[in-house]
C-alpha cells in the first residue's frame, strides 16, 4: 500500500518532481534530478526544464566592404576557388557553418535539427578549411542541401581583434557550392552592412531586449516561409540583440518580419544569384521564439527535402483514478483521510469540460484525457448511470456511464510502490487490475504499465524507512527484476517514465529509452508539472505554489507571491515550449486537479485550456493527442530513425528525376520528409509530407520528391 500521512505526501512532491528546480530561458532538455535547488531560481518542476541561463550574444563586429565574387579557377591554378561542376544530386544533408565550438549558434541549430532527426555536419571555420572537397563527394555528388550560417559574417575575437573565419577564396568556394548546385543559404543573425555580401538592409536602430518580449509580426512572404505559423502571430523575441533594419530601395529583397516599421527578418538574392535568408536578431535553444522560427528557416533552406519529422503533441495523463488523494488546503495544511476523492459530478463534468475544450480549440479537436486507474476503489456493484451532481459513491457508475470517452490506463490495483515488492504480488497488482477495469467496460491497453510514482524503474531512497528525503536515481539497471518479469510475463512492453530522472531520459526527442535490464520493455518518460497533486482549487494551489517559490517558499525565486493567473501563465508558458519542440512524452496531474471548484472549472483544465490557448496564438498546424499505445509506436520509431541516422543512411536528391534515392549499410527504418503526398504509406501534417522508409542492407528505395518552393 501508499505511505499514509506526511511521509506520503514527501513522496508524492518528490516523484512527481516539485523539489527540483533549475534555472531556465526555455525547456527543452530534461533536467537530471536534483535534491534541492538554491535560491533565486526559478520554478520549474524536475524534468520541465535544464537549461542553465546562459549569456545573451551582442552585437555583430561592424566590417566594411563586400568580397567580390570570383569566376571559379580551375585546379592546380594558384589563386581562386576550384571549378565545380553544376549537378542535380545533392544529398539530404545541412551543414553547420560556425566560427569556432563557443558560437552560439551552434548549440541553437542542433536542437532544432536533433529534434527534427535531421543529418548533419558542423564546420568550425576558425580551425577547419572549406574547401570543395568539403562541399562535393568524389562521385560528384553535393554533400550538402541546406548551408546554416550561425552569423552571416563568420568572425570570431582572438587577442582583442576581429577575425574572419573564411578567407575570400573560401567564401567564394561556399558561395560557387551554392550557386552550382541550387542550395539556399540562411543565416541565423546578420546585422546590416555589406560584408561578405549585401543582404540590402540598412540600420533603423539596434539594441538589447531583455525579458519584456519584443513582438515581431509576420508579412505575407513570412507567413508563406512559416505556414506553420498563424499568419497573425506575435512572435516574442526575448533575450536577444536585435537590429532594427529597412531594406534598400530598389534591392532585390523582400521583408519576413516586422516589428512596426522595422525590418528583422530577410530573404533577398545575391548578386550572382543564390537565394539567401536571415535573421536580425539573436536565438538560443532555450528561447520560444528559436522554437516557434528555426525549423522553418532549416525547412526553407532545405527545400523541405530532410531526414526526420516535426510535429507538434499535447497528451495529458491524470492518475490514480478510483483513488483517493491528499488534500491540500489553502491555509496549508494536508487532509490525509479520507482527504478528497472525485464524485460523479466531477466525471460529468471532466467529460463537459473535455468537449468543450474540443469545440474552443479546433486545431486540438481530438484531445482526450488519458486517465491511469487504481481498480481496489471500483464498486463492483455499482450501475452505469451517469449522476451529474452524484458524489464520490456514484464515481463508477458514472465512469462506467462515460468510460468510452477518456483513454484508460492501467495504475495497479492497489496503487503500491513496486521497489521491493515480490513477482507475486506485482504481478497480482497489474493483473487485478486489468480484472477489475474489465470487469466495468474500460478498455485498457494490456501492453502499457503506468507504475506507481514510476516506482520500480530504478529512483528509489537509500534508507527504506525515509519516506520523507528526495529520492536518488540509480539507473534503470536497479529496477525492480520482479517487476521487468511480471511484466514481460502479462504481455507489457511499455513502461512509462518520469523526465525528473537522468536514466529515464531517452537519448534522443520521442525516442523510447530500451531498458538495459530487459531489451523487450521500452520506457516511455513523461513530463511533471507544478501544479500539485493534491490541491483542488486555486487558492490550494496558489498557497502551494508561493510556499514552494515564493520570496519567503522552500525554494525562493519570485520576488512577489504569484497569482493564480500569473502562476498559472507560467506554467503553461513551459509546457507550450515541451509542445514546440516537438515533444510526444505526456504531462501528468491526478485525481484532485479533477474537482469542479465552480461554474465547471478544474485546475487540469484550466492549465489545458491556457496551453492550446498560447498554441493557438502561435500556430496554424494541428495539435496531436495520442493514445498511449500510439505515444509507445512513436518512441520505437523515433529510436529506429536515430538508430539509421547512426549507422549512415544516407539519402541524395536527384533534382533532374525528381526522385529522393535512400541507402543504408545495415537494415533499418527511417523517416524522410518532403515526398508528394501520393507516396504509399505518407502522412501529411500542415503542409509537410513525410513517410517512413523501410531498408535492407545496401539496397536503395526510390520515392518521388516534392521541394517546396
Amino acid at each position: 500500500m501508499v505511505p499514509t500521512g506526511p511521509a506520503r505526501r514527501a513522496t508524492r512532491l518528490a516523484l512527481a518532481g516539485l523539489t527540483a528546480l533549475a534555472v531556465v530561458l526555455g525547456t527543452q532538455a530534461p533536467v537530471h534530478a536534483r535534491p534541492a535547488t538554491a535560491p533565486g531560481q526559478p520554478p520549474t518542476a524536475q524534468g520541465q526544464a535544464a537549461n542553465p541561463k546562459q549569456a545573451r550574444p551582442g552585437p555583430l563586429p561592424t566590417r566594411s566592404g563586400t568580397v567580390r565574387v570570383t569566376e571559379p579557377r580551375p585546379t592546380g591554378k594558384k589563386s581562386g576557388v576550384v571549378a565545380q561542376a553544376p549537378n542535380d544530386r545533392v544529398a539530404l544533408r545541412a551543414l553547420i557553418v560556425a566560427t569556432d565550438t563557443t558560437d552560439f549558434g551552434v548549440p541553437t541549430l542542433k536542437a532544432t535539427l536533433d529534434r527534427v532527426g535531421a543529418a548533419y555536419d558542423i564546420i568550425y571555420t576558425a580551425t577547419q578549411a572549406v574547401t570543395a572537397s568539403t562541399l562535393v563527394r568524389p562521385d560528384g555528388v553535393g554533400r550538402y542541401n541546406a548551408i546554416l550560417l550561425t552569423n552571416s559574417m563568420q568572425l570570431y575575437a582572438s587577442g582583442g581583434a576581429y577575425l574572419s573565419g573564411l578567407t575570400n577564396a573560401e567564401w567564394n568556394t561556399l558561395w560557387a557550392y551554392e550557386r552550382n548546385f541550387q542550395v539556399r543559404q540562411v543565416a541565423l543573425y546578420t546585422s546590416y552592412g555589406t560584408w561578405p555580401e549585401d543582404y540590402c538592409l540598412t540600420s533603423n536602430g539596434e539594441g538589447a531586449v531583455a525579458d519584456t518580449p519584443l513582438p515581431v509580426s509576420l508579412t505575407s512572404a513570412g507567413a508563406a516561409v512559416f505556414d506553420y505559423l498563424a499568419s497573425t502571430a506575435q512572435i516574442p523575441v526575448t533575450q536577444s540583440y536585435v537590429y532594427r533594419t529597412a531594406i534598400k530601395p530598389g534591392c532585390d529583397a523582400e521583408a519576413l518580419m516586422t516589428n512596426g516599421s522595422d525590418v528583422l527578418a530577410v530573404r533577398t538574392t545575391s548578386t550572382d544569384g543564390r537565394e539567401l535568408m536571415a535573421l536580425t536578431f539573436t536565438s538560443n535553444q532555450h528561447l520560444l521564439h528559436s522554437d516557434l522560427l528555426v525549423y522553418g528557416l532549416f525547412r526553407w533552406a532545405s527545400r523541405g527535402l530532410h531526414l526526420g519529422e516535426k510535429k507538434n503533441h499535447l497528451n495529458v495523463d491524470i492518475d490514480d483514478w478510483f483513488s483517493a488523494s491528499d488534500h491540500y488546503h489553502e491555509d496549508g495544511t494536508v487532509e490525509y483521510t479520507p482527504g478528497y476523492q472525485v464524485s460523479g459530478h466531477d466525471v460529468v463534468n471532466l467529460d463537459a469540460q473535455q468537449t468543450a475544450l474540443r469545440a474552443a480549440h479546433p486545431q486540438a479537436a481530438g484531445f482526450t484525457f488519458n486517465i491511469a486507474y487504481n481498480g481496489a476503489g471500483i464498486d463492483p456493484f455499482a450501475g452505469d448511470t451517469c449522476s451529474p451532481n452524484g458524489d464520490a459513491t456514484t464515481l463508477t457508475a458514472t465512469t462506467k456511464c462515460l468510460k468510452n470517452n477518456f483513454r484508460w490506463i492501467n495504475h495497479t490495483f492497489n496503487h503500491p510502490e513496486l521497489n521491493t515488492t515480490d513477482y507475486t504480488t506485482t504481478y497480482n497488482e497489474i493483473n487485478d487490475n486489468r480484472t477489475a477495469g474489465a470487469s466495468i467496460g474500460l478498455n485498457v491497453p494490456t501492453s502499457m504499465l503506468k507504475t506507481p510514482e514510476y516506482s520500480g524503474l530504478g529512483v528509489y531512497n537509500d534508507d527504506p524507512e525515509n519516506d520523507t528525503g528526495p529520492p536518488t536515481d540509480h539507473g534503470l539497471e536497479a529496477s525492480n527484476p520482479a517487476l521487468l518479469q511480471a511484466a514481460a510475463d502479462l504481455g507489457i512492453d511499455v513502461l512509462a517514465g518520469n523526465m525528473s530522472f537522468a536514466s529515464h531520459v531517452p537519448a534522443h526527442l520521442n525516442a523510447g529509452k530500451v531498458h538495459p535490464s530487459n531489451p523487450g520493455i521500452l520506457v516511455m518518460p513523461c513530463w511533471p508539472t507544478n501544479i500539485a497533486y493534491h490541491t483542488t482549487t486555486p487558492a490550494e494551489q496558489t498557497h502551494f505554489y508561493n510556499s514552494f517559490y515564493g520570496p519567503d517558499g522552500h525554494f525562493p525565486y519570485w520576488p512577489t507571491n504569484r497569482t493564480y493567473a500569473q502562476l498559472l501563465d507560467y506554467e503553461a508558458g513551459v509546457a507550450l515550449q515541451h509542445v514546440a519542440s516537438g515533444s510526444i512524452y505526456p504531462h501528468t496531474f491526478h485525481i484532485a486537479n479533477v474537482r469542479d471548484y465552480g461554474s465547471g472549472k478544474t485546475l487540469v483544465t484550466d492549465w489545458t485550456k491556457a496551453v492550446l490557448s498560447k498554441y493557438d496564438s502561435f500556430y496554424s498546424v494541428p495539435l496531436l493527442n495520442s493514445a498511449w499505445p500510439d505515444i509507445a509506436t512513436y518512441g520505437r520509431a523515433r529510436l529506429a530513425h536515430f538508430a539509421a541516422l547512426g549507422a549512415g543512411v544516407e539519402a541524395v536528391y536527384d533534382r533532374s528525376a525528381g526522385t529522393i534515392s535512400v541507402t543504408s549499410p545495415a537494415a533499418g527504418t527511417v523517416r524522410l520528409g518532403g515526398v508528394t503526398a501520393a507516396t504509399a504509406g505518407a502522412t501529411t501534417y500542415g503542409s509537410d509530407v513525410s513517410v517512413p522508409v523501410t531498408l535492407a542492407a545496401n539496397t536503395a528505395v526510390t520515392v518521388d520528391a516534392a521541394p517546396r518552393s
